[in-house]
């Protein structure tokens, strides 16, 4: 038995399925819970239940399917069969805007109309008579759902989001979607067998397809991988420059460092110990053949010839050090 309605029950049903992965998702994440991530989720999951709300409760009404009568049944059969569903007297009359609607479908073209725009554009639109003056006012209706829906797009791929570069697809893709959708509605060819069953009700089909996409796409848009985000020339440049000063401040400061480490025993010490022992590993890496063998292959040779080490890798060295030493004033040329 359902609490308030068989539609508002599925409502709710629909959203808890929403709800409750959203709620541990989140919870489950690790660091800070308030991150634009999680804002944007947050966004994609109302709009959800916004889309939802109107597909189970919002459905456009359509009077042929609800009674299941042929497109083809008299206005003044279609007002019996409401007075007799709703067990009133023959005489009762209807309210004003299904009256409305009953008198404007007496016209073979307005049920042509009816299919192509919806009962609800010809039930509204008391000052429309002709096929333009119905576009005109239903575009505005449809456009609306585009509207909200790019703005939600627009949400989802903002700066950080890392989705940017999904942007102009999918505005894109929604905006050929209007157009198509448009084009369907104003060109395609309403046919009416001649018993009025098995209609293409061209509004409510595009109307339902319609809502799937304002459903499907931002979820979609919002689960596709995230992309690395872009850095900002200025801020990478800002960075470089600060980590360039710091090494410069480093390298400026050492030969004041090697003055004082001469100047303390201990730290004296340390230091030939260490210089030492790197000494003894690179005799015993320099004498092995195979290691010579290999860094001769490399380009990387450290044979020794006559005038002490020749080869190129220990000569690039001893320049590169010697310059180093050089610029920081430790040694003279």
């Amino acid at each position: 038995m359902p609490f308030v309605s068989a539609s508002f029950d599925t409502f709710l049903v629909a959203a808890a399925a929403v709800l409750v992965p959203t709620a541990l998702f989140l919870r489950r994440q690790p660091g800070p819970l308030l991150t634009l991530r999680n804002a944007l989720t947050l966004v994609v999951v109302f709009h959800s239940l916004s889309v939802l709300y109107t597909i189970i409760l919002r459905w456009p009404p359509n009077i042929f399917r609800r009674l299941d009568i042929p497109l083809t049944t008299p206005s003044e059969t279609i007002r019996a069969i409401l007075l007799q569903h709703g067990g009133l007297p023959e005489a009762t009359p209807l309210p004003k805007p299904l009256d409305a609607l009953l008198t404007r479908l007496s016209s073979f073209d307005m049920r042509t109309l009816y299919v192509r725009f919806g009962q609800t554009v010809i039930q509204d639109c008391e000052y429309c008579s002709t096929f333009d003056e119905y576009l005109i006012f239903a575009a505005p209706r449809i456009a609306l759902g585009y509207v909200k829906t790019a703005a939600v797009l627009g949400l989802t791929t903002i700066g950080g989001s890392g989705h940017e570069h999904y942007q102009t697809y999918a505005i894109a893709f929604l905006v050929a979607a209007f157009i198509l959708e448009g084009y369907w509605i104003a060109t395609t060819p309403i046919g009416i067998p001649r018993d009025g069953r098995n209609v293409f009700m061209w509004h409510d089909n595009l109307w339902a397809l319609r809502h799937i996409l304002f459903l499907l796409l931002p979820v979609g848009i919002h689960a596709l991988p995230m992309s690395a985000p872009s850095l900002n020339p200025a801020l990478l440049l800002v960075a470089i420059r600060s980590q360039l000063t710091k090494t410069h401040h480093q390298l400026v400061s050492m030969r004041f460092v090697h003055a004082a480490m001469q100047r303390q025993p201990a730290l004296r010490e340390a230091s030939s110990e260490w210089w030492e022992r790197q000494r003894v590993e690179g005799e015993w890496a320099r004498s092995d053949e195979h290691v010579r063998h290999a860094a001769e292959k490399l380009g990387k040779g450290i044979q020794e010839g006559a005038d002490g080490p020749a080869g190129r890798l220990s000569q690039k060295t001893k320049e590169t050090l010697r310059q180093m030493l050089e610029g920081l004033g430790i040694v003279t040329a």
